[in-house]
C-alpha cells in the first residue's frame, strides 16, 4: 500500500525542487569536499542575511537580495584569499560572522520587517510556490549545463592544482566562476533547509559518497544518489511524522552517511 503522503499535491511541489537542487549539489558537494571548504556554504548563508534584510526593507525581492550579498562574498572570498587557498578557514570565519552581525542588526534596528525566523534559519520548502518550483528547476538546469561543461577542468584544477596551471588553465577565473556557482546555489537551497542547514545539503552526500567512490564522476553519481534519498525521505518523514521539513531531510542524510561510513570502517 501506498504511503499517503505520496497522493498529496502539496508534496509534488517540494519534491520536484527538492530532487533538482540534489542533483546539481551532488557534484558541487564533491568540488567543496576535495577542496576542503565545506564551511564555505555556511558563510554564504550567513553574508545573504543582510541582503534579504536589505532587500525587504527596499520592497526587493529577497531573494534577489540574497543572491547579490552571496554574490560579493564570493567575490570577497577569492580577492582576499591567498592564491591556492580559497577556502582559508580564517576568512571563511570573519566573512561569515560579518554577515550574521550586519543582517541581525538590519533586522534589530527595523522593526518594520516582518521575518519568520523559523523559515529563515531550517527552511520552508512546504511554502514553495509553483512559481519558485519552476524557477528552481530553471537555474538548476543551467548550473548543471555549465557544471557539465567545465566539470573536466574544476576537477583537474581542484585535485592537481600545479599542474592545471601548467596547462593553461586559469585557477583564478575558475575559482572565482565556482564560487560563484556555488553562491548561486547556496541561495537557492536556503528556502529548502535554511540558513543554519544548508551547508549539510552539499557535504553529506559528497562525505559520504568518498568511501566507495573510484572517480570523480562515480562519486558525483552516488551523491546525487544519497541526496534524493534523502530529499525524498525527508519530506516522507515530514508528511508522515509532522518533522519539520529541512531538518528531516538534513537528518536522513545524515543516518545515511553514519550508515554508510560504517559500513566502509567494518571492511577494513
Amino acid at each position: 500500500m501506498m504511503p499517503t503522503w505520496i497522493d498529496d499535491p502539496l508534496f509534488l511541489r517540494p519534491l520536484v525542487a527538492g530532487l533538482a537542487l540534489a542533483l546539481l549539489g551532488a557534484p558541487l558537494g564533491c568540488l567543496v569536499v576535495w577542496r576542503r571548504i565545506a564551511f564555505f556554504g555556511e558563510t554564504l548563508a550567513h553574508a545573504a542575511l543582510p541582503g534579504i534584510a536589505i532587500a525587504l526593507l527596499t520592497g526587493l525581492p529577497p531573494l534577489l537580495g540574497a543572491a547579490l550579498a552571496a554574490t560579493i562574498t564570493a567575490a570577497l572570498l577569492a580577492l582576499l584569499s591567498r592564491e591556492g587557498e580559497a577556502g582559508h578557514d580564517s576568512v571563511l570565519a570573519t566573512l561569515a560572522h560579518i554577515g550574521l552581525a550586519a543582517g541581525l542588526i538590519i533586522l534589530a534596528l527595523n522593526g518594520s520587517i516582518r521575518l519568520d525566523p523559523m523559515a529563515l534559519l531550517f527552511g520552508d520548502i512546504l511554502a514553495l510556490s509553483n512559481a519558485h518550483v519552476i524557477g528552481t528547476v530553471a537555474a538548476c538546469a543551467i548550473g548543471g549545463v555549465f557544471l557539465g561543461w567545465y566539470w573536466r577542468s574544476l576537477v583537474f584544477l581542484t585535485l592537481h592544482r600545479d599542474l592545471a596551471r601548467v596547462s593553461g588553465i586559469s585557477a583564478r577565473a575558475f575559482d572565482i566562476l565556482f564560487l560563484a556557482g556555488l553562491a548561486a546555489y547556496v541561495v537557492l537551497a536556503m528556502k529548502l533547509v535554511g540558513v543554519l542547514l544548508v551547508t549539510s545539503l552539499l557535504v553529506i552526500p559528497a562525505a559520504a559518497a568518498q568511501s566507495f567512490a573510484r572517480t570523480p564522476e562515480g562519486a558525483a553519481a552516488q551523491s546525487a544518489v544519497l541526496a534524493g534519498l534523502a530529499v525524498i525521505g525527508g519530506l516522507g518523514l515530514s508528511f508522515a511524522c509532522d518533522w519539520p521539513s529541512g531538518p528531516a531531510i538534513v537528518a536522513v542524510g545524515g543516518m545515511l552517511f553514519l550508515g554508510i561510513r560504517l559500513a566502509a570502517a567494518l571492511r577494513r
